[in-house]
Parts: C-alpha cells; structure tokens; sequence
C-alpha cells in the first residue's frame, strides 16, 4: 500500500513537469530542459521501486549504442569539451522517451490531462499570433518582424525575437492530434472532430502568414492527415482536398506578404530571379539559397575529412569557422539540413543510424496509413499515426532543418517517441 502510494505520488509529479515542459518551450529552454531532466530522474526512481526494466526493449539499445557513438567520436574531437557537453548529457532524451512511455502507459488517463495542457498551451499561442498580425505586436508587446529589403514580414509571436512560431505549431500539432484520437479511443473525451479541424485550419493559415515555409510543409502533413481522418460534414476525401487547399491557396495568391515570401523570396533564393538582396551571379542556382547551398558545400567538406566518424557533435561551426570560412555565406551554428549534420558531424556510421531511424519510420508510417485507409474508424491506428508524422517530421531528409542536437528540438522530437512506443506496444498484446 505504501509502495503504490509512493509510486502514485511519483507519477503525478512525472505529470505535472511533463504538462509544463510544452509551455516552458515557448518562454524558458532552460526549465523545459530542467522540467525533462527531473522527470527523468523521478522515473529512475520509479523504475527502482517498482523493481522494473524499462531499458530492455530494441528503442533503448538502439539509441544507447548511438549515444555511446557520439560521446566517444566528442572525446577524440578538435574541441573536446565544446562538442562532450552536447553529446554526453543526450542520453537524456532516450530515457526521457521512456519516462512518457511508462508514465502514460501506466496511468492512462493522464493522456486526457496532457492532451488539455497542449490545449491550453497552442490555442493561446495561435490567438496571439493572428494578434501580431493584424495589430502589428503582440499582448506582450512583441512586434511583427518586417524585413524592409525584402519585404518580408515574420511572425514571432510569444517567441519574441525568434522566428520559430510556425516550427513550434507544425512539430507540434501531429502530437496534439495523436493524443486527441488516443483520448478518444480511451473514451476520455466526446468525439470533437469538427472542432479540431476548424482548430488545425486556422493553424496552418497562420503557419503560412508566420512567412516558415518549412513548418508548412510540415503543417502540410497534419493538415492532409486530418482532412482525411477527422469526421467532416463533407464526404469524400476528394472533396475535403479541394476544400482545405483552396483556402490555403488562397491566402498564398492573394496574401501580398505570404505570395512575396512562399513563391517571389522562394524564387531569387534558389536563383530562378534576382533580388537587391541576393544576387545570382552568371545565373547560378542554389539548394535552397545562397546560405544553405554554401552549407551544404562546407559539411560535405568537413565530412571529407573523417568519413567514417565525423568531426563530433556541434562540431560543424568550429571547424567551419577554422578552415571553411571562405565567404559570408559558409559558415553558421550547424548545416541546416538534417543529412548533412548527420554526414559532417557524425560520418557515415552516425549516418546510418539515421538512415535506419527514418527508414523505420517511413515503412511504419505508410504500413499504418493503409491500414487507417481501410478501417478509419480505428483511432488507436489514428493516434500511432500521427505519433509517426510527428517522427518523420523530427527526422525529414531533403529540407532545411534546425540543429538535430539542439536541446529544444530535441524535447519536441522525443515527446512523440514515448507516445509511439506506448501505442507501438499496446498493439503488440493485443497481438498475443
């Protein structure tokens, strides 16, 4: 009795950091990384009172052998201790993974109150967002950011100076609707499908007036998903297509800021047009701009040099700056994309743990997607689903990306791993 008691008291603690982490990822890094690593440490705690091994699945082996990888190229790096500090504290993210796992596995209902905790925490966020918009600032008094050269306007939001309102609602939103379909196959909530929808639309509209082409392609995915599983007055898939696109088209076309930032920025950046900003020179093209094609050409050089290893976690700017600095264009924090951090930092054998990762990812998307096609009326299936979109957008290939070891993408991408391991598991003995 007192042990369950203790285990009990441990729990809801593990839930309260964990509904906080969300909201502290908008206005404090430092408590969501601190909020993660005390529930961390509760779970070691738990794991040792109930006598349990949570460690022994193929998740956990995989990232351990992957993390010890890392840890041991940052030891023999250019700058030991810059790169040691990323590498050796990641082993928190994988027990984290597990933490979300046990806690929501274990005590179901929590997912109910975690899923109104993202509620309480995105509708807000949205609200002032179409806030900063129309009035130009926000109610903290954070302004809309107007790039006079360009003529580009940015939506920051609650961030302030950071452009990320849109990454944070598009990483986000595949976890918010997979928690909603598990609450609803768990019968902990009225099914609110219409309410969601109108939610998730006009999300995505401002996702693309926050001026991230990236986050939208990402709020692409949720958006399709979501036209095709939430239940609509409208029928056919087909139909809700022509209804979704149409109006985010139209905010597009008939947007001046969103046409001049999605299609005119687009076009000088990859140097299909000029631009007083960015000039092409004799017509040169580039992957996604001037920036990230010098980047590119940096990381593969960088990977040239250790193919096997990599130069070591964060290592990119060090040894950019060092040796690869040749314009104002070469050089920054990490690569911008996903595949050539990956290759740069952490060589081919990083690599193909990568490869293998989205690999997964990929083939359990597509074998759940038919199988949701075919009985849609399966919200566990629903729920994995999104989980796995929320995965694939962590670890999305050919587009520009943030930095994959960053503390606050990090948090983002490994909330959805323990959702998926508990739904992932749940199939699996009922399997039995």
């Amino acid at each position: 009795m007192i042990l369950t008691k203790k285990i009990l008291n441990i729990s809801l603690i593990q839930l309260i950091l964990v509904c906080l982490i969300p909201l502290c990822l908008i206005f404090s890094r430092f408590l969501a990384d601190f909020f993660l690593v005390l529930v961390c440490i509760l779970f070691l705690i738990q794991s040792y009172i109930e006598k349990k091994n949570y460690f022994n699945n193929f998740f956990f082996k995989f990232f351990l052998i992957f993390w010890i990888i890392i840890v041991c190229r940052s030891l023999f790096s250019e700058d030991l201790f810059f790169s040691l500090k990323s590498s050796l504290p990641y082993i928190r993210f994988g027990v984290f993974a597990l933490a979300i796992y046990c806690l929501f596995s274990n005590n179901k209902k929590y997912s109910y109150y975690f899923f109104l905790a993202l509620s309480f925490c995105l509708i807000p966020l949205v609200l002032d967002g179409y806030i900063q918009y129309f009035f130009k600032k926000n109610i903290l008094n954070y302004p809309i950011t107007t790039y006079i050269l360009n003529e580009n306007v940015r939506l920051s939001g609650f961030f302030k100076d950071e452009l990320i309102l849109g990454s944070f609602i598009s990483r986000i939103f595949p976890l918010y609707l997979g928690l909603y379909f598990y609450v609803l196959h768990n019968k902990f909530t009225k099914n609110i499908d219409f309410f969601i929808f109108i939610f998730l639309l006009i999300s995505a509209i401002l996702v693309l007036l926050s001026g991230e082409r990236v986050a939208f392609v990402f709020m692409s995915i949720s958006f399709l998903l979501g036209l095709y599983f939430l239940q609509l007055p409208i029928k056919k898939f087909i139909n809700k297509i022509l209804f979704g696109f149409v109006i985010l088209f139209s905010v597009i076309f008939f947007n001046k800021d969103v046409k001049n930032r999605f299609i005119e920025t687009t076009f000088y950046q990859v140097g299909i047009t000029q631009n007083k900003l960015e000039k092409t020179e004799h017509g040169e093209k580039y992957i996604f701009s001037i920036h990230h094609h010098n980047h590119i050409i940096a990381s593969y050089k960088i990977f040239k040099e250790n193919i096997i290893f990599g130069s070591g976690v964060k290592m990119f700017r060090i040894i950019c700056d060092k040796r690869y600095n040749v314009n104002a264009f070469t050089c920054s924090t990490h690569p911008h994309n996903t595949i050539m951090q990956f290759l740069s930092e952490t060589g081919i054998i990083g690599t193909i743990f990568y490869f293998v990762g989205l690999i997964y990812i990929f083939k359990s998307f597509f074998t759940n997607l038919i199988i949701g096609i075919k009985n849609s009326d399966n919200y566990l299936n629903k729920s994995k689903l999104f989980f796995l979109a929320a995965l694939l957008i962590s670890l999305m290939p050919l587009l520009p990306a943030g930095n994959f070891f960053n503390n606050w993408i990090s948090i983002i991408s490994f909330f959805p791993v323990g959702f998926y391991l508990m739904t992932n598991l749940y199939f699996n003995k009922n399997e039995h």
